[in-house]
């Protein structure tokens, strides 16, 4: 489960810490994957871009749109799978070095905090929300 948290968070900081981190500390594919992703996420949640803004400017509203989005860029980026769960593999792959030991820390502090949330995109906003208040500069949406 911390595995899961770290993806989650990993894939959210490349969004919104652009402005916190350099680009040039983000891997050509971690850039590319964020671009595609977000596309297709919009798309496919029916999300708009000023909902997004919200989240990343720290307001989470119980939107069933960012949700869906939210966990979009999860199933969408293959850091999780129907099938196989997280890949671990490519969430450390995808992570930067800069930010990897706190996004762990704070990983583990959410994943505690929702554990016994059993609706998946649920799951998702509220680990977003939980990631945002331990440190808003490294949540990426």
């Amino acid at each position: 489960m911390n595995h899961l948290v770290f993806l989650v968070a990993s894939l959210l900081t490349v969004a919104s810490v652009q402005a916190v981190l350099d680009q040039a500390k983000f891997s050509p594919k971690l850039l590319e994957l964020s671009k595609t992703v977000h596309g297709t996420c919009v798309s496919k949640s029916g999300t708009d871009e000023a909902s997004i803004k919200k989240v990343i400017n720290g307001e989470f509203t119980d939107e069933p749109k960012i949700k869906v989005y939210m966990r979009c860029i999860l199933t969408e980026s293959g850091v999780i799978t129907d099938e196989k769960g997280l890949n671990v593999e490519l969430a450390t792959q995808l992570l930067p070095s800069e930010v990897k030991d706190e996004v762990l820390a704070n990983t583990k502090t959410c994943l505690a905090k929702i554990k016994g949330i059993t609706n998946k995109e649920d799951r998702v906003f509220n680990f977003f929300k939980c990631f945002y208040g331990l440190n808003p500069n490294i949540l990426v949406v």
